[in-house]
C-alpha cells in the first residue's frame, strides 16, 4: 500500500514537472499543499497559477516558493507578496488573497499599508513621546511615577511591536493580568493610561485604530470614609503625640487645607504668603494653579517648624536629606492610627473629611467644589465667581468644627 503511495506522487510530481517544463507561459494548476511542494526549483523564476484564485500565484525561484497576488492597478502589475508557501497552507493563502483583492477594489494599495507599517513607531517610542512631550509637562509628578511604574512593570511586553500590531486582545490580557494582581483600582487607572497613549498618537497625526477603545473598566465603588464626630478626639490625641513635629504639621496640613497628598507633600515656603495667608500651588493634579487659604489652626503649625531646616525650600523636608521633600509618610500614618486605635483610614480620606464636613455644614457645592479643585465642566463654570474669603469662611467653620469634636467621649 505504502509503496503504491509513492509510486502514485512519484507519478503526479513527475507530470507537474513536464507541465511545467514545456509551459512557455504562465501554467494555471488547482493549488493543493502536495502540488505546491511538487513544483520544481528553477534557476530562471517562474510562476504557476491558482485555477481556483486567477489573480493568486505561486513564485517559484532556485531556493524558495511565494505566494503571491498579481493585480493591475492604475494600469501596472501590483506584486503583493502574502508569505512563503511551506509557512502558509493553500486555504490560508486563498483566504489573504481574497482579503487583498476587497482591499484594492476599495483603492486601497497592500504595499502602502505595509511601507506605513514598516515605518511606524514601536510602542516604546509612542511610551517615550507621550512621557517627554506631554506627561511631563501636563501631569503631576505622582500621575507621572505611576504611569512609569506601570509602563515598566505591565506595558513593556509591547515595547518592540508596532503600535498598529497591537490586538485588543493582547491589550485585554495585560488589563486581566494587572486586575489579578494589583485590583481593580489600579487596572482602571492603567487602562486610562494605555487609552491616552494611542489617542495622542492619534492626535500626533497617526491614522490607525485604539486598540483600548472597546475595553471597560472594571466597576468601582465609591469610597465615603472620613473621620466621623466620635473620632476626631481620639485622632487629635494620637497626632499631638507625634514625636516628629514635621510629620505631626503634615498631617495637620492635609486635614485644615483637603488637599492631595502629592501637593502637601511639596509645599515650598516660598509659595506661603502668611501677611494674607495664602498658599500657592503651581500645578495641581488637573493641570491647574491654585491658591489655597489656611486657617489660623495651620498657621499657628506651620510656624512651629518653620525655622527648623534653615537651607531647605521645602516645608516637609526630610531629616536625613533637606534637599529633598518628604516622600512615605506610610509608618507616621500607620503608627498615628495604631494609637487612636482607628481602622480603615486612609491619608487621602483627610481630603474628603474636609469636603464631608463643608456639605454637612450647608457650605454651598460650589464653593466644597474651589476647596478641593475639583475639575469638572459645572464647576469650573462657578470657579471664577468664588472668592477665596468665602473659601476660607467655610474651611474655618469645618476647622473649628473639628475642634468641638475633640470633646465628644468615644
Amino acid at each position: 500500500m505504502k509503496k503504491t503511495s509513492e509510486k502514485m506522487l512519484s507519478k503526479v510530481s513527475k507530470n507537474i514537472k513536464n507541465e511545467v517544463s514545456q509551459s512557455k507561459k504562465n501554467k494555471e494548476f488547482l493549488f493543493t499543499d502536495i502540488l505546491i511542494s511538487e513544483l520544481p526549483f528553477k534557476d530562471k523564476r517562474y510562476e504557476v497559477t491558482d485555477r481556483k484564485c486567477p489573480y493568486l500565484k505561486c513564485r517559484v525561484g532556485s531556493t524558495t516558493k511565494s505566494y503571491v497576488v498579481v493585480k493591475k492597478n492604475l494600469g501596472a502589475p501590483l506584486y503583493v507578496t502574502i508569505g512563503k508557501t511551506n509557512e502558509i497552507p493553500i486555504e490560508l493563502a486563498r483566504k489573504r488573497a481574497f482579503d487583498l483583492l476587497n482591499k484594492l477594489s476599495m483603492g486601497i494599495n497592500p504595499n502602502v499599508e505595509k511601507h506605513k507599517i514598516r515605518n511606524e513607531m514601536t510602542f516604546k517610542e509612542l511610551y517615550e513621546d507621550f512621557m517627554n512631550k506631554y506627561a511631563s509637562v501636563h501631569v503631576s509628578k505622582s500621575t507621572y511615577k505611576n504611569e512609569e511604574s506601570v509602563h515598566r512593570r505591565f506595558f513593556y511586553v509591547f515595547d518592540n511591536k508596532q503600535i498598529s500590531q497591537i490586538s485588543p486582545r493582547e491589550v485585554t490580557l495585560v488589563f486581566n493580568k494587572i486586575y489579578n494582581e494589583c485590583g481593580k483600582y489600579v487596572a482602571n487607572r492603567a487602562l486610562t493610561y494605555f487609552k491616552q497613549l494611542y489617542n495622542k498618537a492619534i492626535e500626533w497625526g497617526w491614522e490607525g485604530f485604539n486598540p483600548g477603545r472597546g475595553l471597560k473598566k472594571f466597576k468601582e465603588e465609591a469610597r465615603d470614609r472620613f473621620l466621623l464626630p466620635e473620632e476626631f478626639g481620639a485622632f487629635f490625641k494620637s497626632l499631638e503625640k507625634e514625636t516628629n513635629p514635621i510629620f505631626r504639621t503634615f498631617f495637620y496640613a492635609l486635614l485644615y487645607t483637603g488637599q492631595r497628598k502629592s501637593n502637601v507633600l511639596e509645599m515650598r515656603w516660598e509659595n506661603i504668603d502668611f501677611v494674607s495667608n495664602i498658599w500657592y500651588i503651581p500645578k495641581t493634579k488637573n493641570g491647574t494653579s491654585m491658591r489655597v487659604p489656611l486657617v489660623s489652626q495651620l498657621v499657628d503649625e506651620l510656624k512651629k517648624i518653620q525655622g527648623m531646616f534653615h537651607n531647605s525650600p521645602w516645608v516637609f523636608p526630610m531629616n536625613d536629606d533637606p534637599s529633598r521633600h518628604l516622600v512615605n509618610p506610610k509608618k507616621h500614618w500607620k503608627a498615628l492610627l495604631q494609637r487612636a486605635k482607628l481602622k480603615d483610614l486612609r491619608i487621602h480620606d483627610l481630603r474628603r473629611t474636609m469636603g464631608s464636613y463643608e456639605c454637612m455644614n450647608g457650605v454651598n457645592l460650589s464653593v466644597v467644589s474651589k476647596t478641593l479643585n475639583h475639575k469638572t465642566l459645572q464647576a469650573t463654570q462657578v470657579y471664577a465667581r468664588v472668592d477665596t474669603s468665602v473659601v476660607l469662611d467655610a474651611m474655618q467653620l469645618t476647622v473649628d468644627k473639628y475642634q468641638e469634636f475633640m470633646n465628644i467621649k468615644k
